[in-house]
């Protein structure tokens, strides 16, 4: 088998490429992307925008002869994986026994035929990988692909039989990162298959994010902890966070305590520039009222999130400057200085066509992005604040704003509230707790005693906003409109896990 130099870069090709996410990741870690392939015209346009120097093929991959792929070290390749996703209608029928096989989650197989698709792709890759010497293989999909498809042990069979060890890992796109690899602001759950040669070194694929020990009182690299199948009562070895695994500290002296890994929050992936329209406007403005089923969520989302946060914002506090809930702590020391006000958070609230019934504050990941727009974003009311030198000024959110300057952020969202109103929002809190010049931040004497819904800013989620949410960069190239960048950016694998896994496939090849 002939090897590249080792101080040549070493290349992949991508089936089912996509918008390119894991060519993304594989090219930030390292590597030559040498070709995508995929059966869209759309998603081939869009990964030949952004990796020119690649071949393309827009194709078929199950009628495709797969002795005239390029040659390359490593294989990448998502079979596709709607029959195996929450999203896509099935139902999901109660398991059968074991009967010793891979341990399942608690759900089981489901007729053969529903995984025609599923099955079709996933060979399409052990067929590449049957007539070339790669290195190195990876495949992504859901849990389900790997605890509900029938023929899934027979699979990794052929993989063994062909000279592979595989690796399976369980991993949420929130949980992986670096300094060199932004985290994804998104839950989204998926198993990477890393298949190498077994004369290689294994990679090394422990998933240890930081994360805070409240009994070491410190940092610390958590290690996945899974817990027990209660009808095999032995521990899962796939599946999803904080269902079928948890997070633990590793030392002892705490007793291995459950933490919870840094993560990213939505509020980074919106552009909190475009708040949407006032929902009692819309009629005005000539667009269809809201859903009964969404006006609901709302409601939900509105009496469920209800955690005022104050915040100082002069610059001559003699605290640290953090926020603090206003509901539980005390006030800091009244200055002659109006420096303190109350944090509110917008939500994102699901609407058709998704199986999430729940809304969500921007403070935490983004759910699992889907292909079609199925989430909005509601804010109670915004408007702008600026501070300047422990003073500060308000706009309203169609004003434009004051001269950015060198010296910092001076703008936060201000968000009118109702007493008990939702919790923290993401990014404009991160910047008080490291920069007192901004603020999400809203005076008592502004906030009204009760919010309607009919005073709240609603609108659906960009494709650049998804796009963001799969760790795409903004000046990466999608093409098509609105709801083909959407579906594009749905169907991605998240480019911050590509490149992790693509990192460590570096190190052994």
């Amino acid at each position: 088998m002939t090897r590249r130099s080792a101080t040549s870069r070493p290349t992949s090709i991508h089936l089912f490429c996509g918008a390119g996410g894991d060519s993304d990741g594989f090219r930030r870690a390292g590597f030559d992307v040498v070709l995508g392939a995929n059966h869209w015209s759309r998603a081939v346009e869009t990964h030949a925008a952004n990796f020119p120097e690649a071949e393309h093929l827009c194709v078929d991959l199950d009628h495709y002869d797969m002795r005239r792929l390029p040659k390359a070290r490593v294989l990448v390749g998502s079979p596709i994986c709607t029959e195996g996703s929450p999203a896509d209608g099935i139902s999901r029928p109660k398991p059968p026994p074991t009967h010793g096989q891979l341990d399942l989650l608690e759900e089981g197989p489901i007729q053969d035929a529903a995984w025609e698709r599923t099955r079709a792709t996933a060979y399409d890759i052990l067929r590449a990988a049957e007539v070339h010497n790669f290195d190195a293989v990876v495949c992504e999909n859901v849990p389900r692909f790997a605890t509900a498809w029938p023929l899934f042990s027979w699979w990794l069979h052929a993989w063994d039989i062909l000279g592979f060890r595989h690796q399976i890992i369980s991993v949420t796109a929130a949980h992986i990162g670096a300094d060199n690899n932004a985290h994804a602001p998104q839950w989204r759950d998926r198993i990477f298959i890393v298949f190498t040669r077994r004369e290689l070194r294994a990679p090394n694929l422990d998933v240890r994010p930081p994360a805070w020990c409240t009994g070491c009182e410190d940092n610390v690299l958590a290690v996945q902890s899974w817990r027990i199948n209660r009808k095999t009562r032995r521990p899962h070895t796939i599946g999803k966070y904080r269902q079928q695994y948890d997070f633990r500290c590793p030392n002892t002296t705490c007793r291995n305590r459950i933490v919870e890994p840094y993560v990213r929050p939505a509020a980074s992936a919106i552009n909190w520039t475009d708040p949407g329209t006032r929902i009692g406007d819309r009629d005005t403005a000539g667009m269809r009222p809201l859903a009964a089923a969404t006006l609901r969520k709302i409601r939900l989302g509105l009496d469920k999130h209800r955690v005022p946060t104050m915040v100082t914002v002069n610059h001559a506090d003699q605290g640290d400057g953090r926020a603090f809930p206003a509901h539980t702590a005390p006030l800091p020391t009244r200055t002659v200085r109006i420096g303190d006000g109350i944090a509110v958070p917008p939500l994102l609230v699901p609407t058709g066509g998704s199986w999430n019934t729940g809304p969500a504050t921007v403070t935490v990941p983004m759910r699992t992005r889907t292909t079609r727009e199925s989430e909005a974003l509601l804010t109670p009311g915004p408007f702008i604040t600026e501070h300047r030198g422990g003073g500060s000024t308000t706009r309203a959110i169609n004003d434009p704003l004051a001269s950015i300057t060198a010296g910092g952020n001076h703008h936060g969202l201000v968000i009118p509230y109702r007493k008990g109103a939702p919790t923290i929002t993401g990014t404009p809190l991160h910047t008080i707790a490291t920069r007192e010049s901004a603020g999400l931040v809203l005076g008592t004497d502004h906030a009204p005693d009760v919010i309607e819904v009919e005073d709240c800013y609603f609108r659906m989620l960009s494709a650049r906003e998804h796009l963001r949410a799969q760790r795409f960069t903004d000046d990466y190239t999608v093409l098509g409109h609105g709801g083909e960048q959407t579906k594009q950016a749905g169907n991605a694998v998240p480019a911050n896990v590509a490149q992790w896994i693509a990192s460590a496939l570096l190190e052994v090849l």
